[in-house]
């Protein structure tokens, strides 16, 4: 049996404006963005890491998608969830690139990952794990 190498596009975030208008990110050029860290655990991760990258909210407002009442988050592999305004406006999102200063990749969870701090995650009760979507790959409107 021969097995067929995955190969795997460059990672990219398309976001489309209630217009229509596509606007097309990697993640150095969301880097490039005004960007935050928050030190924190995931799910996934029991260690805490500082994250960086660019605060969902404000990529939402740059795209007039936040006055919308919901957004739809793909994924690249197809995972699809509405996230309600009430959801990105409970905690800071963050939209992450990095992990501890390094690119994170599809192997942890990456290469562009919603990360919220733990404590607002366990807090809130708007925010659920199928929120903190990874291999983000696409924001639009519902």
């Amino acid at each position: 049996m021969t097995l067929e190498p995955v190969l795997h596009q460059p990672a990219e975030l398309v976001v489309e404006a209630p217009d229509g208008t596509v606007t097309t990110y990697t993640p150095e050029t969301l880097e490039a963005l005004p960007t935050f860290r928050v030190t924190t655990k995931t799910p996934w991760r029991l260690e805490p890491a500082d994250f960086d990258g660019v605060l969902l909210a404000d990529l939402l407002k740059k795209h007039g998608l936040d006055q919308l009442p919901a957004v739809i988050v793909t994924a690249e592999n197809d995972f699809m969830v509405e996230m309600p305004k009430e959801t990105w406006e409970a905690a800071p999102f963050l939209i992450a690139t990095r992990a501890n200063g390094v690119p994170l990749t599809r192997r942890n969870r990456g290469p562009i990952l919603f990360v919220v701090d733990a404590e607002d995650y366990e807090r809130e009760t708007v925010i659920r794990e199928r929120h903190l979507v990874w291999m983000v790959n696409r924001i639009h409107a519902p």
